[in-house]
């Protein structure tokens, strides 16, 4: 198991901490696919993790619109950049299939961001979402 629930700091929104926990989830079984050489699933779980993750966000940009969120913007801009990465590193991995470019972002990119982002920006969001 490359990351552990635990390593994600709580936030004061369950639905939040919920869907963070299926990002661990999904970095998890991606990163047991790269190990594993699947190349065929890799691609399937990888597609569903964008999907996921567009899901994801968009959810929270509503609810930080509904509650009028000054900070919106820039949330907003770091999901766009994280995404539009995200979807850069996927079109890479269909067109080269390369193993250790991806289990890179994977293993090592993606776990440090996602806690990095639970631990700033979600934080903040959640707290000012919950008040």
């Amino acid at each position: 198991m490359l990351m552990r629930q635990e390593e994600l700091p709580l936030v004061a929104l369950a639905s939040m901490n919920d869907t963070h926990l299926e990002d661990v989830i999904m970095i998890n079984e991606l990163a047991r696919l790269i190990e594993e050489k699947s190349v065929d699933e890799i691609t399937v779980k990888l597609d569903a993790f964008i999907a996921h993750t567009i899901e994801h966000f968009a959810g929270e940009e509503k609810m930080m619109l509904e509650k009028g969120f000054p900070p919106y913007r820039m949330h907003k801009m770091e999901h766009d950049r994280a995404l539009a990465q995200m979807e850069e590193v996927a079109k890479y991995w269909k067109e080269h299939k390369d193993l250790n470019a991806l289990g890179h972002y994977i293993k090592h990119f993606m776990p440090a961001w996602l806690i990095q982002h639970v631990s700033t920006m979600d934080t903040v969001t959640a707290h000012f979402l919950v008040a």
